[in-house]
């Protein structure tokens, strides 16, 4: 539980600089609309989740992502976390050129050993993603999507 709090912590601190931090960071501090369990869960034990209708299919997380919890927030925006079967760096991978070739534009990220965010940016629309190496799950990594207008 404590990964999946503080990744979420860190995605809503690092969300965007000045004000559109501040407006981000309340919207992922909002009750979640629906809540389910926030214990990690390793990608062959993973129920999905539909994502709702209304969620971009340019930010559709790759196909052998588990989408396992949809949590929708003020302003129309939406966060998204899911599981990947594949290691941290082949997601990493994955993540960017998803984003990179479906009209994003990506800004203000960073990547470490073991997570990775991302700014983007396009569509209409603005976001946020993270990556996040699964210890307890071997060779899964953790994702996660903020994106609204």
């Amino acid at each position: 539980m404590v990964p999946v709090v503080a990744g979420l912590a860190v995605l809503a601190a690092a969300v965007m600089g000045g004000c559109e931090s501040d407006e981000l960071e309340a919207a992922m501090a909002e009750p979640a609309a629906t809540v389910t369990s926030l214990a990690p869960v390793c990608a062959q034990e993973a129920k999905p989740v539909a994502l709702p209708g209304s969620f971009p299919s340019q930010a559709a997380l790759p196909d052998t992502y588990v989408v396992t919890r949809v949590e929708a927030r003020s302003q129309g925006r939406t966060v998204v976390t899911a599981v990947s079967p594949k290691p941290f760096a082949q997601t990493l991978a994955d993540m960017q050129k998803a984003y990179a070739t479906r009209g994003w534009t990506a800004s203000e990220g960073e990547v470490e050993e073991r997570d990775a965010e991302s700014n983007f940016s396009g569509n209409g629309l603005r976001g946020r993603w993270a990556v996040r190496e699964m210890p307890e799950c071997t060779g899964n990594t953790s994702v996660s999507v903020l994106i609204g207008k």
